[in-house]
C-alpha cells in the first residue's frame, strides 16, 4: 500500500533533512557499526526504532520538567482513565510535546501516578529513525505493522507515543491498523501533532476525531514574576531548571563569538545516542572522557555549540570541569576511648570496636602505602586497593601532596607499628585509597567523578561502606543539577555513607564571620556534610568552639527557571562538626605541604613513622568517616540516613553556635555507639515498612546525655531536613521511610501556609515534631511562628530575610516590599547606596539581597567563591 501524492510530500518534507543528516553521518555509523554487538543487528523492530521513555525515567536519565504542569496532569488523568479515545498533545509549533510525553514517563517510573499507570512503559516509535532506514513506503507500513504487533503481544502493558502522527495516519494502511488495535483494546496511543495538522487530518476526519482527543498545549509565557512552576520546581531532586550551568551562561555572553573552547561535563540522557555524537561532532566538541559505563562526558567544546545542545533534548545537564581542591587527643574529646571494648549483646561476643572488615574509601591525593600507621598488628598493609584518576602516571598511588595520608591516618590509622600514638578512629578498618588529586594537591570534576564511579563499581568487592571526600568544588549549581551531587546520591542509594567536607570558607581575609560558603558536593542532603570544632588541644569539651575557618551554611547553590529566576537551595549545612584544628597525623615522605611548610611536620623525620600537623574540615571529615565505620560494625544493617540520624540526634550542642554553623553539633562517638547498640540487629532497615518498631520489645531510650573530659551534655535530639528540624523519641525507636537510601529527610516534608508538614503516610510516623527553629549565635531560639529559611534565608544573629518567599534578584522580601535599588524593606528603612537597614547595619552599594549582600552583623552572604 503506498502513500497519497499529497501524503507523500508532506511527510518527505519532514524527513528531508533527516535523510540529509543520514548522508553526513555514513562515515561516523560506519565507523560504529564495528562496535554494535550482533544482538543489536539482530534485534527487532521496537527495539531498533522505539526508545523506552519510562526505563530512562527510572534511570534518573529524564529532566524533571513542571512547564507543562497542566497538560501533564490532564495527560496521565487521560491513560488513567482509559477507553477508546486516544490523547493527542497539540500545539501550535509542535516542539513540545516531547516535554510533555518524557514528564509523563517521568512521573510513571517514580510512582507519581494513579494505581492503574503504575507498571506501564511509555515507549516512543522514533519515526525519523524508521524513515532513515526504510528502502520504500511499502517498508515503512510493514516496519510499523511489526512494530505494532510486537507493542500489542508484549505483557508489560506498553503506550506507544507516536510523534507528528497526523502524518502517519494519512497512510490508509497504517490508519487501518492503528484503529484496529485501538478499537480492539489490544493497544493505548499517545500522540502529538501541530494544531494545522490535527485540524486538517484528525479532526475533520470522522472516524480519527472519534479515536483520537486534543490535549492543546499554549506553553507558558510569564515575564517579570515567578510562576507556579517556578515554585513547584523545588519539589523533588531530580534535574531541574536550565540545562545550562549559570557559569557558562556567563562565558558564552562575554563571548558572543563563541570561540572559546572549555572543557565540560555532559550528563546526557543517553550518551550513546546517534544524533547526539552527530551533534557533538558538527560542533567541533571533543568526547575527552567518560565516566565508566555512565551517560556522563567529559567534552572539550567551543562556547557556540552550547545553546544547540541544550535545546536538543538530548542532556540532562551541562557544567565546567571545575577544578577540585582539599578542604583541610581527638579520640578523647569525641569519646571515641570510652567505647573501645563492647560486652557480648543478643548472642554476639564481646569484640573490640575499631572498624574490622568495614571498607573504608580515602578519595583525595593518595596514601603513603608503606607508613606504619596502615598496617594491621602483625605488620601487614590493610590498603586493600589503591588506584589512581589523575592526569598523571596511573600506577603512581603514593601520596606526594600530603594531604592523603594525614587524612585517611585520622580516619583508619593504626598506631599499633608506631608505639601506640595517634591512631584513627577506626583503626582495623580496610583501606581503599582512591586518588584523584595530584602531587600538587589539583584535581578536576571529572577525575572526582571518575574515582567516585570507581567505587560504586567496586564496593562489593572491597565491602566499601564509607567513602571520604576531604576535597570539593565551588558550588554554584544546585544539587539536583550538580554532576558530584548526583554521583554522591548514586554512592548513598547503593548503601554507602558519604562523608564530605564543608569547606574552609568560614571566614574573609580580614576575619569577618561568612556564611554561605559551602563546599560541593557538600551541599548536598544526601552527603553527611561535616564542618570543624576547635577543641583547643584538650581532652574537655567545655571550652570548644566552632573553628573560624569552618565553612557555614546554608547552602547558596542554585539553579534558574525558565523564567531566568535563580532558586537558591539554601540547605540547612553543615550536619555535625568534629575537631579539625591542628590535628596530628601520618606524614607521606617528602610531601610537598611538609616541603613547603616546614612547621607544619611534627619534626624532620621522614620515615614510616612520621607525623604532622594540619587543620581543616578536611581533618573532620575522616573521624566522621571513622566514627560512621564503627557504627556499621555495631550494626551492618544501619543505612547511610540511619548513621546520620544516629550521629545528628546523639550530638553535642555547642553553646554560642548556630545551626549554620554546627548543624545538630559536634560528633560525640560514645552516645552514638550506645544509640546504635540500642537498635535491633536481625531486620534490613533498607526493606523495613514506615513506622515499623527499630527496637527490641521493652526497649527504654539510653540515657541522653554523656559526660567527656569531665563535662557532662544533653544530646541534641533532632535530625535536620533541608530547611527544618525534626525531634521526638520516634525518631529512633520508629523505623522512617526518610531513612532508605534512596529518601532524604526533606522528602517527608512540605510548606504551606506558612507552615511545615510532615507526611507520615509515607516517609515520618506519627509522634514527630517539625519546626523552623534554628539556634542563633547568641544562644537563642529562632523560630515560635517565625517564617525563615522557607525559600528565603537567615542571616547573622536572628535577623531574617524572606517570609517564605524566593531570594533573587528584586525579589519580594521581609514583609512582602521588593527589594532594589532604594525600595523599602520591611519596616520602610531603604536599601540603597550606604543606607543602614534594621538596627544599623550598613547594606553594600546598592547590593541585591540574593546574589551578594551584608546582612546582619555584617556577614556577606551571597554566591559562592573558589575554595582555598
Amino acid at each position: 500500500m503506498s502513500l497519497s501524492n499529497t501524503n507523500r510530500s508532506t511527510i518527505r518534507a519532514a524527513v528531508s533533512l533527516i535523510l540529509v543528516l543520514s548522508i553526513v553521518l555514513t562515515n561516523a555509523i560506519s565507523a560504529f557499526a564495528a562496535l554494535t554487538p550482533q544482538s543489536v543487528i539482530n534485534a527487532s523492530a521496537t527495539t531498533k526504532y522505539t526508545t523506552d521513555l519510562t526505563q530512562l525515567g527510572r534511570q534518573g536519565r529524564l529532566r524533571e520538567n513542571l512547564n507543562f504542569e497542566n497538560e501533564t496532569a490532564r495527560l496521565i488523568k487521560v491513560l488513567a482513565e482509559g477507553g477508546i479515545r486516544q490523547p493527542v498533545i497539540v500545539d501550535s509549533t509542535g516542539e513540545n510535546q516531547d516535554a510533555v510525553v518524557e514528564e509523563t514517563a517521568r512521573r510513571i517510573a517514580t510512582g507519581n501516578v494513579p494505581d492503574s499507570l503504575k507498571g506501564i512503559s511509555i515507549v516512543k516509535l522514533e519515526v525519523a529513525t524508521l524513515y532513515s532506514n526504510a528502502k520504500s513506503d511499502a517498508e515503512v507500513v510493514d516496519l510499523i505493522g511489526t512494530i505494532l504487533n510486537e507493542v500489542t503481544a508484549s505483557q508489560k502493558g506498553s503506550v506507544l507515543y507516536v510523534n507528528e502522527i497526523a502524518n502517519l495516519l494519512e497512510s490508509q494502511a497504517v490508519g487501518e491498523q492503528l484503529l484496529g488495535a485501538i478499537s480492539s483494546g489490544k493497544l493505548a496511543i499517545i500522540g502529538g501533532s501541530t494544531r494545522e495538522s490535527y485540524t486538517d487530518k484528525i479532526e475533520r476526519s470522522e472516524a480519527f476525531a472519534a479515536v483520537f482527543q486534543p490535549i492543546t498545549l499554549d506553553g507558558i509565557i510569564i515575564s517579570g514574576q515567578a510562576s507556579n512552576q517556578d515554585a513547584n520546581i523545588l519539589k523533588g531532586d531530580g534535574f531541574a531548571g536550565d540545562n545550562i550551568s549559570s557559569e557558562l551562561r556567563e562565558m558564552m555572553a562575554n563571548d558572543p563569538s563563541g570561540k572559546t573552547r572549555v572543557d565540560v561535563i555532559i550528563q546526557a540522557k543517553d550518551a550513546d545516542n546517534a544524533a547526539l555524537r552527530s551533534l557533538l561532532k558538527s560542533g567541533e566538541a571533543h568526547v575527552t572522557d567518560r565516566i565508566g559505563n555512565t551517560e556522563t562526558m567529559v567534552v572539550n567544546l567551543p562556547l557556540s555549540s552550547l545553546e544547540s545542545l541544550s535545546k536538543s533534548g538530548l542532556i540532562n545537564f551541562i557544567s565546567p570541569d571545575r577544578p577540585t581542591t582539599v578542604t583541610g587527643h581527638v579520640e578523647e574529646s569525641i569519646g571515641a576511648d570510652m567505647i573501645r571494648s563492647q560486652a557480648a549483646l543478643n548472642g554476639r561476643s564481646a569484640y573490640t570496636l575499631d572498624g574490622s572488615d568495614i571498607g573504608v574509601a580515602v578519595v583525595d591525593s593518595g596514601i603513603a602505602s608503606t607508613h606504619n600507621g596502615f598496617k594491621n598488628g602483625a605488620g601487614a598493609s590493610r590498603i586493600v586497593a589503591n588506584v589512581n584518576f589523575t592526569s598523571g602516571t596511573l600506577t603512581a598511588t603514593t601520596d606526594g601532596y600530603g594531604h592523603g595520608s594525614h587524612v585517611a591516618g585520622l580516619a583508619v590509622g593504626d598506631s599499633t607499628q608506631s608505639s601506640g600514638a595517634y591512631r584513627g578512629v577506626a583503626k582495623n578498618a580496610k583501606v581503599i585509597s582512591v586518588k584523584v588529586l595530584n602531587d600538587l594537591g589539583e584535581g578536576t570534576s571529572s577525575w572526582l567523578l571518575n574515582g567516585l564511579n570507581w567505587i560504586l563499581q567496586n564496593r562489593v568487592q572491597y565491602n566499601i561502606k564509607v567513602a571520604n571526600l576531604s576535597l570539593g568544588t565551588t558550588a554554584v549549581d544546585s544539587y539536583r543539577n550538580d554532576p558530584i551531587c548526583v554521583k554522591v546520591k548514586e554512592l548513598v542509594q547503593a548503601g554507602i555513607v558519604v562523608v564530605v567536607a564543608a569547606g574552609n570558607l568560614g571566614k574573609t581575609a580580614t576575619g569577618a564571620k561568612t556564611y554561605g560558603r559551602i563546599h560541593s558536593p557538600g551541599i548536598s542532603p544526601y552527603a553527611l556534610t561535616v564542618g570543624s570544632t576547635n577543641s583547643m588541644g584538650t581532652a574537655t569539651t567545655a571550652d570548644d568552639s566552632i573553628a573560624t575557618f569552618s565553612s557555614r551554611g546554608p547552602t547558596r547553590s542554585f539553579l534558574t527557571t525558565s523564567t531566568g529566576w535563580k532558586v537558591f537551595d539554601n540547605n540547612i549545612k553543615p550536619d555535625i562538626v568534629a575537631p579539625g584544628n591542628r590535628l596530628i597525623s601520618y606524614k607521606s615522605a617528602n610531601n610537598r605541604l611538609a616541603l613547603l611548610s616546614p612547621t607544619l611536620s611534627l619534626d624532620a623525620t621522614n620515615n614510616n613513622d612520621s607525623m604532622m600537623y594540619m587543620s581543616g574540615t578536611s581533618m573532620s571529615a575522616p573521624v566522621v568517616a571513622g566514627a560512621a565505620a564503627l557504627l556499621l560494625q555495631v550494626n551492618p544493617n544501619l543505612t547511610p540516613g540511619m548513621i546520620k540520624m544516629i550521629m545528628q540526634y546523639s550530638a553535642r550542642p555547642i553553646s554560642g553556635a548556630n545551626t549554620f554553623e554546627q548543624g545538630a553539633g559536634a560528633l560525640n562517638i560514645e552516645g552514638a555507639v550506645r544509640l546504635a547498640r540500642s537498635l535491633r540487629t536481625d531486620i534490613d532497615f533498607q526493606n523495613a515498612a514506615n513506622g515499623s518498631s527499630t527496637v527490641a520489645q521493652g526497649w527504654t531510650m539510653p540515657t541522653t546525655s554523656t559526660t567527656i573530659g569531665g563535662n557532662t551534655f544533653q544530646w541534641a535530639q533532632v535530625i535536620t531536613g533541608n530547611h527544618n528540624i525534626i525531634t521526638g523519641a520516634n525518631l529512633v525507636s520508629k523505623f522512617q521511610a526518610a531513612y532508605k537510601r534512596e529518601n532524604i529527610v526533606n522528602d517527608g516534608v512540605t510548606f504551606g501556609n506558612g507552615n511545615f508538614t510532615l507526611n507520615t503516610a509515607t516517609h515520618f510516623t506519627a509522634g514527630l515534631g517539625v519546626n523552623r527553629n534554628v539556634t542563633t549565635s547568641n544562644g537563642g531560639s529562632l523560630g515560635a511562628g517565625s517564617i525563615w529559611m522557607s525559600y528565603g534565608v537567615l542571616v547573622g544573629d536572628g535577623v531574617l530575610i524572606g517570609d517564605g518567599v524566593l531570594v533573587g534578584d528584586g525579589v519580594l522580601v521581609g514583609d512582602g516590599v521588593l527589594v532594589g535599588d532604594g525600595v523599602l524593606v520591611g519596616d520602610g528603612v531603604l536599601v540603597g547606596d550606604g543606607v543602614l537597614v534594621g538596627d544599623g547595619v550598613l547594606v553594600g552599594d546598592g547590593v541585591l539581597i540574593g546574589d551578594g549582600v551584608l546582612i546582619g552583623d555584617s556577614v556577606l552572604l551571597g554566591d559562592p567563591t573558589p575554595s582555598m
